[in-house]
């Protein structure tokens, strides 16, 4: 037997591969169902974007998808179901591995095809200064190969091009019927609207399935793409401006030909301010930095392509490479190197401080049996310490994070340019290694040390402790990824001791750790203040800012302070119009709302309920009391009570307003009932039973959550029955269970006849943003005393 002639291979470019023509790919009946989510949409995205960022450096940088295993259909009569004959493609390949993938590069293209379009379409005035005509034939160019990527040219029909790959026993390529009866999974039914609209040239591109994995998919893509498109716009680093793109990336990557009247546009606009950039400007840039992610994607994105001569065949092969072996990591590819150094220039790795802090490494993946949550749990590892180390995300590609840590050990930050880092800056660099480990298991994958309030933190008092621990919890909570690169190093001088920090005193150590303790309050209230005022674009290249200036590794533990973080942040807030309490408010009042923050309004009704009391002056609002005029709200068990653990609308969320004049229409035009105002904390099952009701049942229900009198409440059940509303002793049981209910009072000083309407909400919006500026503005300025 000849076995070269079992198997054919070869090596294509994305690009390649989706424009053999008149090609469908048939996804078999047996195959699972598309399940890319959006950890495998981030993975290829950041794929994508750090492979432009190589390309600025000159790399020769491809990025390897994988392989491909195709079957070609001999057979296209009896096994091709459902089928309209005259639609049937010249050539069909079975897929029988690599399905998420195409799919998935499919519906990328359509986004890319989307963004490129919606550009085009733009009313932009003739121009002498600009190439724009070179500028459009480059846009028409992209247009027609990624249109290749999700469909394929039939040479016939209404439309005449096809969804590139369908479902068998769901979809059919059909000539001209309509699509919703012949393309009815998720993947095909989209690219089959996404091509009628390209088809009829109208700009109203479809939406996904609601509550589909390709809506919440393309969501990602989206926001992905969107990054890329506003590059030049310097909110973010996480991609290259337009200019550093065509000074470093050969204009063949970009058009088929050289445009010196383009380049030079686009050149010119490094120089200039991005606030001051024209309409054509901002439209050139825009184009160019999409261009250059869709080369990529269409030219240096590539896969091993691999057709056995038969189904048999193909299927053990597929058996070969989804084998149970777990594939390596980067860390553990770079562990050897580690134990070489440490065997040739130092004192042996065995008990060595290199072991001790790469086992610390290495305990953090401990447990983790599948190949996906290791590489999960590495991938966020290494950003993480990349960030810490030096300010910069760090690529999700193995071979960049195994060449990152190679690079980072081997010529540490401590050493001159060039030169071959030392020993004790090669141990420097792995006691990073584990203290970013340990920060990791303490604190990001270890919610029950932060509810036990950070034990390790042992030289502060426990009051200090649970404050720290709330605001972890709530950062945790509000997915704040970007708060753990400056917490880690506050942490990692908190948790040296005198066995492995030289002379470090008892008091220079609790300082460490008091210093930890206030910088997550700082950290809390900064985010607080930007997420109630503001949107949360720009708010990680605050982060990436301050690192790289003073605060990353590379700048040493001498920048490390609070002054340094409360003066960033508050220059930021000052750089983005709110920097003051009025211009805050001015913007807080519109923007702290549930349907915008609702992890951030939850620590809001936390904050304004500790120590508060009720103002005598303004019935039914809060104001700021003495210390401990409250029982302690702001502790990770009371973040993780029964008590708290929903939001609840006062004023409902879909009230019968026909049937239920009782509730203010006001509140409902602009939707105003997500402002904060309208906001308050209760336990979920209380807050199910309240819902919808009106406002005399809320407000009975209030006094009962307010009351501990038991006497009271024997009358209050009475009462009730007089307004016409029966409890019934399982809602009383849950109502007098509730331990904490300290926030309620102001609102049961309303009283049954009084209106719970929009210009109550709006004062009580005004109220709680004043006192949260106050809290937070005290907890950001560090050097006050211990904050209320």
């Amino acid at each position: 037997m000849d076995i070269s002639r079992a198997f054919q291979t070869s090596s294509d470019p994305v690009s390649y591969f989706f424009k053999q023509p008149g090609t469908g790919y048939y996804i078999p009946l047996y195959q699972r169902e598309y399940s890319w989510d959006d950890e495998n949409i981030e993975q290829l995205m950041d794929d994508i974007c750090s492979g432009v960022f190589d390309l600025l450096s000159g790399e020769d940088k491809i990025h390897f998808m994988g392989t491909i295993i195709l079957v070609t259909e001999n057979d296209t009569t009896n096994n091709i179901k459902p089928q309209d004959h005259r639609a049937i493609p010249p050539r069909i390949d079975n897929v029988i591995d690599g399905q998420q993938r195409i799919s998935t590069i499919a519906l990328l293209a359509c986004c890319l095809y989307e963004k490129i379009y919606e550009l085009k379409q733009e009313r932009i005035p003739a121009s002498d200064l600009y190439d724009l005509d070179g500028l459009i034939e480059a846009t028409d160019t992209y247009l027609a190969n990624l249109i290749e990527l999700f469909s394929f040219d039939l040479m016939r029909g209404n439309p005449k091009r096809k969804p590139i790959i369908i479902r068998g026993s769901l979809d059919g390529w059909t000539l001209e019927g309509q699509n919703n009866q012949h393309y009815k999974s998720d993947i095909s039914s989209y690219l089959a609207d996404f091509i009628k609209v390209v088809d009829n040239n109208n700009i109203q591109f479809p939406k996904a399935r609601k509550n589909s994995l390709v809506a919440d998919n393309i969501k990602s893509i989206q926001a992905w793409l969107d990054k890329v498109k506003s590059a030049h716009l310097g909110s973010d680093n996480d991609y290259p401006s337009a200019w550093d793109i065509v000074q470093n990336i050969n204009q063949s990557e970009l058009w088929v030909y050289e445009r010196q009247k383009l380049f030079q546009s686009v050149k010119d606009c490094g120089s200039i301010e991005p606030d001051s950039f024209d309409i054509y400007q901002k439209y050139i840039c825009s184009l160019v930095q999409l261009f250059a992610f869709s080369n990529y994607l269409l030219e240096r994105c590539c896969f091993t392509v691999i057709k056995p001569v038969s189904q048999v065949r193909a299927f053990d092969m597929f058996q070969s490479l989804n084998a149970t072996g777990t594939p390596l990591t980067a860390i553990e590819t770079f562990k050897p190197l580690v134990v070489n150094i440490a065997d040739s220039e130092a004192n042996g790795f065995k008990n060595s401080s290199f072991e001790k802090s790469f086992t610390k490494v290495e305990e953090l993946m401990k447990g983790l049996r599948s190949a996906s949550s290791k590489n999960k749990r590495t991938n966020e590892y290494l950003t993480l310490l990349s960030l810490n180390y030096e300010g910069k995300s760090l690529s999700k590609q193995f071979s960049t994070q195994r060449k990152w840590l190679i690079e980072k050990f081997q010529k540490n930050c401590g050493s001159p340019e060039g030169q071959e880092s030392s020993i004790e800056d090669k141990k420097e660099f792995i006691e990073q290694m584990g203290n970013i480990a340990v920060y990791c298991q303490k604190v990001i994958y270890s919610p029950a040390n932060i509810k036990n309030s950070l034990p390790e933190l042992f030289l502060l008092d426990e009051s200090k402790r649970k404050r720290a621990s709330f605001c972890l919890s709530y950062l945790q909570d509000a997915n704040h990824k970007m708060a753990h690169t400056i917490l880690s190093r506050f942490y990692a001088l908190a948790i040296c001791t005198p066995s492995n920090s030289e002379d470090l005193e008892e008091e220079n150590h609790r300082q460490a750790q008091e210093n930890f303790a206030k910088a997550c309050k700082i950290v809390a209230a900064f985010f607080t203040l930007w997420r109630s005022a503001l949107p949360n674009t720009g708010l990680d290249h605050v982060y990436k800012n301050l690192l790289q200036q003073k605060m990353s590794v590379q700048k040493g533990n001498s920048e490390v302070t609070l002054e340094n973080l409360t003066t960033h942040f508050k220059n930021q807030l000052q750089d983005k119009g709110i920097g003051s309490k009025e211009k805050w408010i001015n913007k807080a009042t519109n923007y702290l709302r549930y349907d915008n923050v609702q992890k951030v309004c939850r620590f809001v009704l936390f904050v304004t309920s500790q120590d508060t009391i009720l103002d005598p002056d303004e019935v039914g609002l809060m104001k700021i009391g003495r210390t401990n005029s409250s029982l302690s709200y702001l502790e990770p068990s009371q973040w993780n009570s029964n008590d708290f653990k929903s939001i609840e609308h006062i004023a409902p969320q879909k009230p019968d307003i026909q049937s239920d004049s009782v509730w203010d229409e006001g509140l409902y035009e602009n939707d105003d009932y997500q402002q904060i105002g309208n906001l308050t904390l209760l336990p979920t099952p209380i807050n199910i039973s309240a819902s919808n009701r009106n406002w005399l049942e809320k407000w009975i229900y209030y006094r009962h959550l307010a009351e501990i009198d038991p006497d009271k409440l024997i009358e209050l059940k009475q009462e009730a029955q007089t307004y016409g509303v029966n409890l019934n002793d399982s809602t009383i049981k849950l109502l007098t269970q509730a331990s904490h209910a300290h926030h309620i009072k102001p609102i049961v000083e309303i009283g049954a006849t009084d209106k719970w309407d929009k210009d109550f909400v709006e004062k009580r919006t005004e109220r709680i943003c004043d006192i949260l500026w106050e809290r937070m503005y005290e907890w950001l300025s560090y050097k006050t005393p211990e904050s209320k």
